[in-house]
């Protein structure tokens, strides 16, 4: 299952500027949708939930009972979107793809192929992006990790032998569940004393990976705290697992990997997977604007290498607070790949962030057409851009 390219292919997925994607149908499009579309992802409709996508997972199902404000990681839906990414022939488009639909009152962000760290940085921006713009303040992001599977069989050594020194505070029926998934310890109310760190028994290779998730985080600047009991599911969770709550604790979104579920739909190599939930009400009259299309970008970001990459959500993020929608496709690092859709899209202007400018904290325009190029301060982009000539 080898990703294939195309021109008009890498114009449908890799510009997101399509209400659908091959071969599903057109979408409504709200406000939480179309910043979403801000960030690259392609709105589609919602992957239904049937009796296989269940069965499929059935092992993996939470037995905790879901107590208002505890973060679940729900299987069924993930399920859901692998059988129809398979079903639907999106595992021939470019990638890394990220693709994103609201069901009731929730909208899922999922990304597949992007690398760690951007992968994180890009549905926490996001989501909090939606967030601010439906009134919510004061927002701080709960981070975890449990690593790879190495890690995970380290870290149920570590709750194993805390379980044994607070086994005698547990109820009979709380007993059981830890017999049948140690993981559920870090819900029970009548533990209160501090879960073990699994930032500690991480391997080589995942405490690398969290340490670029928040490499990428400090970039963002947002406001983060590590929460130990943010565990997730030991079954297809791994590596990094966040929330975002309010001042008040209430749960607004979270998000984990769950790359282990793909072999279970014939993957022979490990998919990687990374999704994000916004899980309030965006339902107000003032998430009921409809919007007839995605925005049309006149810009195309470029970026070359880690810090400038670490400089492109931030960018992102500032245009679209000004109105200005900008193509971008942060899942790739090759200059030729990055130019090459740029000129498929037949943008005027393309933005350039290099080492140079990441350092110096700016940002180079060049035209297309006669190749003409500037180079001015970050904060004075929006403005330069609104008085380009088109």
């Amino acid at each position: 299952m080898n990703p294939t390219k195309s021109s008009t292919a890498i114009k449908e997925s890799e510009a997101s500027t399509r209400a659908f994607v091959i071969g599903m149908k057109k979408v409504e499009i709200d406000r939480a949708l179309y910043i979403a579309a801000h960030f690259g992802f392609t709105p589609i409709e919602a992957p239904k939930v049937t009796e296989s996508d269940a069965k499929m997972v059935e092992d993996c199902a939470e037995v905790i009972e879901r107590v208002p404000g505890r973060f679940v990681c729900d299987p069924t839906e993930k399920a859901a979107f692998l059988r129809t990414y398979i079903e639907k022939g999106l595992v021939s488009h470019p990638h890394p793809m990220a693709l994103a639909w609201h069901k009731g009152h929730n909208y899922s962000l999922e990304l597949i192929g992007f690398p760690f760290g951007v992968a994180e940085a890009k549905l926490i921006r996001t989501a909090l992006s939606i967030l601010n713009e439906e009134g919510f303040k004061n927002l701080v992001v709960e981070l975890n990790t449990i690593g790879d599977k190495e890690s995970i069989t380290a870290y149920e050594h570590e709750l194993h032998n805390f379980v044994r020194k607070v086994h005698h505070t547990l109820s009979a029926e709380a007993k059981k569940l830890v017999k049948d998934n140690i993981f559920s310890v870090a819900a029970m109310p009548e533990v209160d004393i501090p879960l073990p760190s699994s930032i500690s028994t991480l391997s080589i290779q995942s405490r690398a990976q969290f340490k670029e998730v928040l490499s990428y985080l400090d970039a963002l600047g947002v406001d983060f705290r590590f929460a130990p009991g943010l565990v997730g599911n030991k079954h297809f969770c791994s590596e990094t697992l966040f929330t975002i709550r309010d001042a008040d604790n209430t749960l607004l979104a979270g998000g984990y990997r769950y790359s282990r579920l793909s072999k279970r739909f014939g993957f022979k190599k490990e998919l990687q997977l990374v999704g994000a939930t916004v899980y309030c009400d965006l339902k107000k009259d003032s998430a009921k604007k409809v919007y007839k299309d995605l925005p049309r970008p006149k810009f195309y970001l470029v970026q070359l290498g880690r810090e400038a990459k670490m400089r492109a959500l931030p960018l992102i993020e500032l245009l679209r607070t000004h109105h200005i929608p900008i193509y971008h496709f942060l899942g790739k690092d090759k200059i030729t790949a990055q130019m090459q859709t740029a000129d498929n899209l037949r943008v005027p202007y393309i933005l350039i962030i290099g080492q140079k400018e990441a350092l110096e904290n700016t940002v180079t325009i060049r035209n297309t057409s006669t190749r003409a190029q500037d180079t001015i301060p970050l904060k004075d982009l929006p403005f330069y851009l609104k008085n380009l000539p088109f």
